[in-house]
């Protein structure tokens, strides 16, 4: 089941900003990061298991068995025991489980915000086409001023132009409906 675009943005911000303040626990060699490292990697895995991201999943698994040998005392790419050096060694790794960590959470942003920006790239054309044959001016587009209106507004249009049911249905591939009232809502705001 898809779920709202705009949503899923949120919650990877949300994440973005805590793993944010774990960086800078890092940064500032606090002894509380490795234990915020654990939690967020666990709120993290519980996230990416919910979306049903079965690779992000194991990839963050992996940072996290990763780390958990250095702390049992091996050496996790030489599976030899530390002798010595071990807090080092679990910096070290750890840094390379950020680097990681940071990569995916990247990764999934983009390519969310990357459904949002061809939707409104196609979306804006078509308000442009729409207001030079007349369908719209400023006073309709003053009088769309919910989502709700908005709502109404694009089912009419696609229940009257194939040409916009084609379009809703390639945006419908890729998103839920609401994504695009908001995402017309925006467009529609800028001609304000």
């Amino acid at each position: 089941m898809q779920e709202l675009i705009h949503h899923t943005l949120q919650k990877i911000q949300e994440l973005l900003e805590r793993f944010n303040k774990v960086q800078e626990l890092y940064l500032a060699k606090s002894f509380d990061f490795d234990a915020q490292f654990e939690i967020f990697l666990y709120e993290f895995l519980e996230y990416l298991k919910t979306k049903g991201n079965t690779t992000y999943e194991s990839e963050v698994l992996k940072v996290m068995n990763m780390i958990s040998t250095v702390k049992r005392g091996f050496n996790p790419v030489q599976m030899e025991k530390i002798a010595n050096g071990k807090r080092e060694l679990l910096w070290g790794f750890s840094f390379n489980g950020i680097e990681s960590i940071h990569g995916f959470l990247m990764e999934m942003f983009s390519k969310e915000q990357k459904k949002l920006d061809e939707a409104e790239e196609i979306l804006s054309g078509l308000i442009v086409s729409l207001y030079q044959n007349g369908i719209l001016d400023d006073n309709k587009v003053k009088d769309l001023s919910s989502v709700a209106k908005i709502e109404v507004f694009w089912a009419s249009l696609v229940s009257q132009n194939t040409t916009i049911s084609g379009i809703n249905k390639k945006l419908r591939l890729t998103m839920i409906s609401e994504d695009i009232f908001l995402i017309l809502e925006k467009v529609l705001l800028k001609l304000i």
